[in-house]
């Protein structure tokens, strides 16, 4: 590894942090040497710039040991007070080194380098993860966010903004523009199936970085959900998902949407759940119509069982019993996969 990439893993210092220590230096002299590994800074940047600034005498030492990088993370992430959304974008580097590594090692074995084998990317995140004590996963956000975002290295590391909440903003922009697609949609449907991304957000104590309930995707308030154009026909089934909390306003979008009420249908997702006043165990779907579209039920109750899968994700049976139900063309909103025989949007899918 080259030494000037070692040097490069730490950001440099904001410019109110620089201030300090050139007012420090300038008080108390050089405290501490600038540390040369291969002619290369190694520690000590910072140190290097502001005695340039001040014009004061720069004491240098070489660093013998093994492990220039572990060095550089030992010595960085004791001195530094980092969040861990700092951790998180410093991780991002480390890991490239471990990835670096991986590839070294493998054309040694005469497997090639190209491309790091996903088992060992994740080994390299992981490594990374648990020396800057943040999780790799969390890493895999930072590195997510500032592809998309250069300027978000920045406003982590000198602003003190959060990834979760960058990276949100984002992807709710994202999911806009997938709504606005819909809109676009030519044509018109005989069945609509739509799971809004409600919002929690005005719930007390909330917390968009560290909360049980939060979604793990952008979310719309009630208003913003409620002014969706539905590419229905006039003959038509809207099944309107919502929980306990919004139940009754789903039931005023559904109205506004142009739809009459019919029944709830109550998803029993057979294991407790969680919830503030009780803990939560269903879930439910608003079934509305719009003039007079095909709807043959013979069979299915307002009640259907089945295991919850991932976050927000529904029950095959649901789609089943749609499917045998309803007639015509489909649209499954804010989907989050693919369905054979339907259209489906969402920022999944």
């Amino acid at each position: 590894m080259k030494s000037h990439e070692i040097a490069d893993i730490f950001p440099l210092m904001n410019p109110k942090e620089f201030k300090e220590l050139k007012e420090d230096i300038k008080q108390n002299g050089l405290m501490s040497p600038v540390i040369i590994y291969e002619g290369k800074i190694l520690d000590g940047r910072n140190r290097y710039n502001a005695c340039n600034e001040l014009g004061v005498r720069i004491i240098t030492d070489e660093y013998i040991g093994k492990d220039a990088l572990q060095y550089v993370m030992s010595t960085n992430l004791k001195r530094r007070n980092l969040t861990d959304s700092q951790k998180a974008v410093v991780g991002i580097k480390y890991k490239k080194y471990y990835s670096i590594y991986a590839k070294q090692r493998m054309s040694l074995g005469g497997k090639g380098v190209e491309p790091v084998p996903q088992q060992e990317q994740a080994r390299a995140r992981d490594k990374a993860g648990e020396v800057m004590g943040v999780s790799g996963r969390y890493i895999d956000e930072a590195e997510e966010l500032i592809k998309k975002n250069p300027e978000a290295e920045k406003q982590i590391m000198e602003e003190g903004a959060k990834v979760k909440v960058l990276l949100r903003e984002i992807k709710l922009e994202e999911q806009k523009k997938e709504i606005e697609k819909v809109k676009e949609v030519t044509g018109a449907y005989d069945v609509i199936v739509i799971d809004p991304p409600w919002s929690y957000d005005d719930d007390d104590n909330y917390d968009p970085d560290n909360r049980r309930v939060s979604n793990p995707y952008p979310t719309m308030n009630t208003n913003e959900i409620s002014n969706i154009k539905l590419p229905a026909k006039d003959n038509s089934v809207l099944w309107l998902w919502t929980t306990h909390k919004f139940i009754w306003k789903a039931k005023e979008i559904m109205e506004k949407w142009g739809y009459e009420y019919k029944i709830c249908l109550v998803w029993n997702k057979e294991s407790m759940g969680i919830g503030k006043w009780l803990r939560c165990q269903v879930e439910f779907c608003l079934l509305g119509i719009k003039g007079k579209p095909y709807f043959n039920n013979k069979n299915w109750r307002d009640i259907i069982s089945e295991k919850r899968t991932t976050h927000s994700t529904k029950p095959e049976i649901f789609y089943k019993m749609v499917e045998e139900i309803c007639a015509g063309r489909k649209l499954d909103y804010f989907a989050r996969k693919e369905r054979k025989g339907w259209d489906v949007y969402g920022d999944e899918v």
